[in-house]
């Protein structure tokens, strides 16, 4: 009789470990807010068979900067978003973004858009996938999925319509320039 409890004991204690601690894939996370800030981030952009990396910037909410190192067709191309406008130049030289480049820069304005919004938020929630947090919605009619690990670093973004994907490693957040001005006087 006393086995039979302590087993039962032992079952629920270990169930209750297992609820308050484990995390179903799927189920409801939360990553840290760095998204804020400045930061600054290298970036590799897939659509379909083309694909191309740089460094992607985050310079204040609504003015974003990518740097574009590969392919070699791109080197050097810097793409400055801000205000909703995007200039596009190459080493000073500025001109209109050519239309072979419309998929890149409609992906990029669009994974803006996503991080500006997100960026005004307190705490930013989505689903537990691969041990980071999925943040799952809708932009200007297109379905996306924005990825984070649990400590806020930008991980990934996908765009179902653009059958495109970019994937960001060495994520780091930066003061802001106002705040680093403001700290100097």
């Amino acid at each position: 009789m006393k086995r039979k409890y302590r087993a039962v004991l032992g079952l629920i204690l270990a169930g209750g470990v297992c609820l308050s601690g484990c995390s179903k894939p799927g189920g409801e996370a939360s990553a840290a807010q760095k998204l804020g800030g400045s930061f600054t981030t290298e970036m590799t952009m897939q659509m379909e068979d083309w694909t191309a990396a740089g460094t992607l910037s985050r310079l204040g909410d609504g003015a974003w900067s990518v740097a574009f190192a590969e392919p070699s067709t791109l080197a050097g191309v810097v793409l400055d978003f801000s205000g909703g406008e995007v200039t596009a130049s190459y080493k000073g030289l500025g001109f209109s973004v050519p239309q072979s480049a419309m998929p890149a820069k409609s992906v990029l304005s669009q994974m803006i858009l996503v991080v500006d919004e997100l960026a005004q938020q307190e705490e930013i929630t989505g689903k537990e996938k691969d041990g980071g947090v999925a943040v799952e919605g809708e932009s200007e009619g297109n379905p996306y999925t924005l990825t984070l690990t649990e400590s806020g670093d930008l991980a990934g973004f996908s765009l179902e319509n653009f059958d495109a994907e970019l994937t960001f490693t060495q994520f780091q957040a930066r003061a802001d320039v106002a705040t680093e001005i403001t700290t100097m006087e």
